[in-house]
This record gives structure tokens, sequence and C-alpha cells, in this order.
């Protein structure tokens, strides 16, 4: 292989590693941000918050609220 075709091939190589870590990082913050809002439900929950105050604080569906509820 000449030296043109190796160096394009290592820098698709780079590029497409750096994107693949922009978009697992990116992954990582929507999960962690998904899992603390559980987390802030449930402990809005057994403290005596119904669903409907929890999703009208939260700005979120009823019905999705009820499911991390239900699911803990």
């Amino acid at each position: 292989m000449c030296n043109l075709s190796q160096g394009i091939k290592e820098q698709a190589y780079v590029e497409g590693t750096e994107n693949g870590i922009a978009i697992g990082k990116q992954e990582g913050i929507t999960i962690g941000k998904r899992e603390g809002i559980a987390e802030t439900i449930v402990k809005m929950y057994r403290k005596g918050y119904e669903a409907e105050q929890i999703s009208d604080i939260l700005d979120m569906e009823v019905e999705e609220v009820r499911e991390i509820i239900e699911n803990e």
C-alpha cells in the first residue's frame, strides 16, 4: 500500500474513533440524566408526592412518571 493510501486509512480510523468516543460520551450523559431523574421521582413519591404533582414539577408525562415509580 502506498503512503498516501495508508495516511488516508489512518486518518479515517482516527476520525472514526473520535466520533465513536464522542457518541459514547453523549449516550453516557443521557443515561446518567435519565437515572438521576428516576431517582428524584422515586424520592419524591416516597415523600408523599402524587405522580401528577411530580409530573407537573418535572414537566414530564404522568404515565412516564408512573412507569418509573412502578419499575422501582
